[in-house]
């Protein structure tokens, strides 16, 4: 995930990342703590405060989505090499991208070298943003050609933007960047039913956006 930075920032301890105003840096871990995230700059990383940045989200980021849930998002898409980029599960701070190729969804590990520069095979690239620009017009595999396609979903899946843990025993817990489906939204303006891995429960409606827009 890329954020830019709002102020400068000098650190003042060994595991701080100084950066200054309007620099690009790449957020590596935001949930150890909501006041400092992990992130990274010319290759260097470190402990930025939160307050100083501001995201620069991409629809096709999801977070902490599973491995599976990957694969059950991306079947219900009908065009070839819907795609969506996670927190890697098996290697934290790390990320997959995930796309649909045919009736399967195959999961790419996005590799990154001592400079901090992404890539799937040879060609590297600053940002995330950069390798899924690239893929639209250039195959993420060398065994078939598949690019890259922005999926297509309905308002009816939303992002959870915070985590939210429950107060009451109707209430669903989520944690941010998860995916989750909307089941009723009428009943209320504050508090909608979503579902998400299976279970179903309340949310709160402003913890959440709709999570990707119609495209063609």
């Amino acid at each position: 995930m890329e954020a830019v930075a709002k102020h400068d920032f000098v650190a003042t301890a060994e595991d701080e990342l100084s950066f200054k105003r309007t620099q690009i840096l790449k957020v590596i871990n935001m949930d150890d703590d909501q006041n400092w995230y992990r992130a990274e700059l010319d290759g260097k990383e470190g402990l930025i405060p939160s307050n100083y940045i501001e995201m620069r989200p991409h629809e096709w980021y999801c977070g902490h989505l599973t491995r599976a849930d990957a694969e059950s998002t991306l079947k219900q898409q009908k065009q070839e090499g819907a795609f969506l980029i996670r927190a890697s599960e098996s290697s934290p701070g790390d990320f997959s991208l995930s796309v649909k190729c045919g009736n399967e969804v195959q999961h790419f590990k996005v590799l990154r070298d001592t400079q901090g520069k992404f890539f799937l095979w040879v060609v590297k690239f600053n940002s995330l943003n950069e390798l899924v620009q690239y893929h639209k017009s250039h195959s993420v595999s060398r065994s078939q050609e598949i690019f890259l396609r922005d999926m297509v979903m309905t308002e009816q899946m939303v992002v959870a933007h915070y985590d939210f843990t429950p107060q009451e025993s109707n209430e669903l817990e989520f944690r941010r960047g998860d995916i989750l489906r909307i089941v009723d939204k009428e009943s209320s303006s504050q508090w909608w039913t979503a579902e998400l891995r299976g279970r179903q429960g309340l949310i709160p409606s402003t913890y959440v956006t709709a999570y990707l827009a119609e495209s063609a």
